[in-house]
């Protein structure tokens, strides 16, 4: 349960850190869906955390775990994304995730 908790706030941390990053910096509008991916890996890496030994499973290599809790947590950024979005008065443009999905409709 904590481990689940782990990643879903460090993908809402990479979340915001990558907005920041763009707010603060002009023109990474083009490597942002790069830099979802690079936050979290060397995030990863910086606090040595992986998943895995919580969960009791075994991997080849600890640098494997790593890279692909890395991975893991880039991807709950979509949950949190389309959860911001669903939850803005108006739609999140600048979100990379929820573009061109006008065609969805949302059940009651």
């Amino acid at each position: 349960m904590y481990t689940f908790a782990i990643v879903a706030l460090l993908a809402l941390a990479t979340i915001k850190l990558v907005d920041y990053l763009d707010d603060s910096i002009g023109g990474l509008d083009k490597i942002k869906g790069l830099l979802t991916f690079v936050v979290p890996i060397v995030a990863v890496f910086a606090i040595d955390y992986s998943m895995f030994p919580a969960w009791g499973v075994s991997v080849s290599e600890e640098w494997m775990g790593k890279l692909v809790t890395g991975f893991v947590v880039a991807g709950m950024t979509s949950p949190w994304r389309a959860l911001f979005g669903y939850l803005t008065a108006g739609k999140a443009e600048d979100d990379e995730s929820l573009r061109h999905h006008d065609h969805l409709r949302r059940a009651a």
